[in-house]
This record gives structure tokens, C-alpha cells and sequence, in this order.
């Protein structure tokens, strides 16, 4: 047979090749620069393996990271929002437990004595609307429950670091 490759339906969509970390990272940037962020002041140049940027949202600090591990690569949106207060901690637990079950595509979490608002996904399958969906919320957030969440429990706000 001299030509052995299947006929494609007329319906059927071509192969699409994964997007590389360079085109997710000029996503970002179009998404950043679409919500007023100046790129060139918020690119991080400390990154070892992809890129990343950091922007302020109201009184939050957030974070995004296109990276790659062990061959896979990543979309990470993070915001720490605050230190945890010193008393209280299972009240605050809780209340984080019961914001995780209401918030879209952003969850909280704590490292090293600190509570983010976080986002990671692979960045397999991700297209520009998930990418912008993934920091505005997370961004958002952010900078809604940072204040709230001292205000009923205590703490200090991360960027009064």
C-alpha cells in the first residue's frame, strides 16, 4: 500500500501538539498585562526551571509560576495571605475547611506557619480562558479574604512581613 495513513473524517479535528512552556508563559503575560500588571517589573529572573511573576492585588500578593517537573509542566497561581495568629488555630482551621468548599478553582492551605490561597494544575489541556479564570480568582480571593480573616481571627497579613 503506498499510502497507509487513515483518511481523516471531515469532522475529525487535527492532532494538536502540546503548547510549550514558553507559549503558556506568553499567555500569562498577555492575562497579566490584560489586568493592568506591568510584565517587565512583576517577571521574577530567579527561576530555575520556567518562569514566573509576581503582582499585587489590593493589599494580596500573588504569585504565578509556569514550570516543569520531572518532565511535566505546571500552572501554579499562590497568594499568602497571612501569618496564622498564635491562639485559635482550630476555629481558623475549621472556617478555612468550610471556605475550601465554596471557592471555585483556588483552595487555602498553610506552609511553613503561613495561609495561601493557592491554584496548581498541568498545564496539559489549559487554554487562555482556564489560565485567566485560574489568576483572577485566586487573585481575587486573595485580596478579599486576607482582611476578613484577620478581622475575625487574628494574625498579621503577609505583606506586612
Amino acid at each position: 500500500m503506498l499510502f497507509s495513513r487513515r483518511k481523516r473524517e471531515p469532522d475529525e479535528e487535527p492532532e494538536r501538539r502540546p503548547m510549550s512552556l514558553e507559549e503558556h508563559a506568553d499567555t500569562v503575560e498577555r492575562i497579566l498585562l490584560s489586568l493592568g500588571v506591568d510584565t517587565d517589573g512583576a517577571r521574577m529572573t530567579d527561576i530555575l526551571q520556567g518562569f514566573g511573576w509576581t503582582f499585587r492585588r489590593g493589599s494580596a500578593e500573588i504569585e504565578v509560576y509556569i514550570s516543569e517537573q520531572e518532565g511535566i509542566g505546571y500552572l501554579q497561581v499562590l497568594a499568602p495571605i497571612l501569618h496564622i495568629p498564635a491562639t485559635g488555630l482550630l476555629p481558623l482551621y475549621r472556617h478555612m475547611l468550610e471556605l475550601n468548599m465554596q471557592l471555585t478553582n483556588a483552595s487555602l492551605g498553610i506552609y511553613y506557619d503561613v495561609i495561601y490561597v493557592f491554584n496548581e494544575r498541568p498545564l496539559e489541556g489549559l487554554d487562555a480562558t482556564e489560565t485567566n479564570n485560574i489568576v483572577t480568582l485566586v487573585a481575587g480571593y486573595a485580596d478579599d479574604l486576607d482582611n476578613q480573616l484577620i478581622e475575625e481571627f487574628g494574625g498579621r497579613l503577609f505583606s506586612q512581613t
